[in-house]
């Protein structure tokens, strides 16, 4: 196992953010720029009552690119501004690559973390939940290798996530207990129903946030408010706790949005 001694500076709290499919870090910064602000001030709020983070001043986002190129076929660099993390049906396959992204997404948290979340965009959402089983259950699985100190996240968040549907998958998928925000879209095309709820059944500690929408980050202030409490929930400490993180989360996260934001 990797002995990488992380130097981050203790004022600094780092959140990698994973870009979907046909996609690069650079465009899922440019769509996600607008939350930055908002997520940088909710992360704050809640460390910063956090007696055990220290005093926490500065949030990063971290936007690496996958590795593989959208279409294998045609010459590299041809379309080296959009990326995949893997090939195949995500409903039968055990998909092409894909060890080789979460090792690579691997090697990127030790030299530049550590990391205390993960946000991630359909097909990063998935390798979002990848990522977050192994630094729970620190050991390799499904062909994915663990070989970091990294420690196990804070916090999840799936905007139009999903999960690998092979068997060959399910040992990645039990009882992932980082709690995880999924934000769905209840006029998402891509992901099917069915698809988004393998992954909320697979989470323990699932928090969920529909939006009147499709296929993309939501910017309604709904959504705001709803990415703030889930933040409060994880990574504050409470003084007084009177209900458990399950009755808090049944009472939370029923509502939908009514709002039309433009897509990613």
């Amino acid at each position: 196992m990797s002995t990488t001694t992380y130097k981050s500076s203790p004022s600094c709290a780092k959140v990698l953010m994973l870009h979907g499919h046909g996609q690069s870090g650079q465009f899922f910064r440019s769509k996600t720029r607008f939350l930055q602000p908002k997520a940088k001030q909710l992360v704050l709020n809640a460390l910063q009552q956090d007696p055990s983070q220290g005093q926490v001043d500065v949030v990063e986002f971290h936007y690496p690119s996958a590795k593989l190129p959208v279409n294998p076929d045609k010459p590299q660099g041809e379309e080296n501004h959009t990326w995949a993390w893997g090939y195949g049906d995500i409903d039968e396959d055990r998909i092409r690559g894909l060890e080789k992204s979460i090792k690579s997404i691997m090697r990127y948290m030790s030299k530049y973390g550590p990391f205390i979340g993960v946000m991630g965009f359909s097909t990063g959402a998935t390798v979002a939940a990848i990522i977050t089983s192994l630094l729970e259950k620190r050991k390799s699985l499904c062909n994915f290798e663990f070989n970091t100190s990294h420690p196990p996240l804070e916090f999840a968040v799936s905007f139009s996530g999903f999960t690998l549907a092979n068997p060959f998958y399910d040992p990645i998928y039990s009882h992932i207990t980082t709690p995880f925000l999924h934000v769905i879209g209840t006029l998402d095309t891509m992901i099917q129903d069915y698809q988004s709820s393998r992954l909320q059944e697979c989470c323990e500690n699932s928090f969920t946030h529909y939006f009147m929408g499709a296929h993309y980050v939501p910017r309604s202030e709904e959504f705001v408010r709803a990415l703030g409490r889930f933040f409060e929930e994880v990574l504050l400490l409470k003084k007084n706790k009177e209900q458990s993180l399950e009755d808090d989360q049944d009472e939370a996260w029923e509502d939908c949005e009514d709002c039309e934001v433009d897509a990613l």
